[in-house]
């Protein structure tokens, strides 16, 4: 006779259980998900020297994980953007520049990049002149004032103009002879970018500098760079004097109850200043620069826009007029800046 079979016995899961039993796995794969992304997080990138990282202003997420991961900083730059982004901490990347050792961990690069590099920021503002540049490198670097003030206005003599206002990031040790090769150079750079244009206008360099100064502090928007500058380029070629308050502004120098180095108001007496500086005496443009003028200057003394007017002033809201004739212009003056 057949042997009796034996009954297998089949367990069932209830429904509870299941989504219980799914419910664990999914814990079980998303704790080793994070365990190792917390390892990658933590891992030294390798060994080896420092490497240099320059973070610049404007940089992407991408960008500078990219240049990480190129440099062997970080071992995955799919990870550094995942964290980063998560973690609030794309905005909190500042530029600079950084010496990074590979044996630090990603974790540990994010956090070097949120606090900064052992640079100095410098932000020198377009239409400068050279005076604030010292005040100002003076309030950011850690330098002795009595010193570091008599090389930079010794190597600054006669360099009006010449140093481009930009951010830059320098060592906090900077020497002042340092800082001004530094502002010469990139002035170089920026003014080959305008070389070529600025040749048609058939002026010298140093004649360049000087009416792209004089544009800087003149215009007070954009679109009026362009203007100001033909209409300064159509006085100098009738033989008339440019009558620039800027310049009498650069000549009066710093006002002590004002606390500034340009006046703010000019008035009919300050324009008889004696000096080869004002404009509004004689004829010309002055001996040399009276600011550090901005790319866009330079642009704008290049490509002068050509129009009808002769004259132009702001009123004391800051917008601009024009006039043909000295008749419209002086009926602007008596509408726009001597209103009672």
């Amino acid at each position: 006779m057949p042997s009796p079979r034996k009954k297998i016995k089949v367990f069932k899961l209830s429904f509870r259980k299941k989504v219980l039993l799914a419910f664990l796995f999914s814990l079980l794969a998303v704790g080793a998900v994070a365990g190792c992304i917390s390892y990658e997080l933590n891992r030294p990138a390798g060994s080896g020297l420092r490497k240099e990282v320059v973070i610049e202003r404007g940089e992407t997420v991408r960008q500078i994980a990219t240049k990480l991961g190129e440099k062997g900083l970080i071992r995955s730059p799919i990870l550094f953007i995942a964290y980063v982004t998560l973690k609030g901490r794309a905005s909190q990347i500042e530029a600079g520049r950084y010496e990074i050792p590979p044996t630090l961990s990603m974790r540990e690069v994010i956090e070097v990049l949120r606090h900064g590099s052992f640079d100095v920021k410098l932000t020198f503002l377009e239409g400068w002149r050279r005076e604030e540049y010292l005040e100002y490198a003076l309030k950011r670097l850690p330098v002795v004032s009595e010193s570091f003030t008599k090389e930079f206005m010794a190597e600054t003599k006669g360099l009006e103009g010449y140093l481009f206002p930009d951010t830059y990031f320098v060592a906090q040790d900077i020497t002042a002879k340092e800082l001004v090769a530094l502002l010469k150079e990139n002035f170089e750079k920026k003014y080959a970018q305008v070389s070529e244009a600025i040749a048609e206008q058939k002026l010298s360099k140093n004649q360049v500098v000087i009416l792209a100064s004089i544009i800087e502090r003149e215009a007070q928007q954009s679109a009026e760079r362009v203007i100001i500058a033909g209409i300064l380029l159509k006085r100098l070629k009738l033989g008339m004097p440019l009558g620039v308050c800027a310049t009498v502004q650069y000549t009066l120098g710093y006002q002590e109850e004002e606390g500034t180095w340009w006046k703010k108001v000019i008035t009919d007496e300050d324009t008889k200043v004696d000096s080869p500086y004002n404009t509004y005496k004689d004829v010309g443009l002055p001996p040399g620069p009276i600011s550090n003028p901005g790319l866009a200057a330079f642009e704008a003394a290049a490509n002068s826009a050509p129009s009808e007017y002769l004259y132009y002033l702001h009123d004391t809201d800051g917008n601009i007029h024009f006039a043909k004739t000295l008749e419209e212009h002086n009926q602007n003056v008596d509408n726009y800046l001597r209103k009672k």
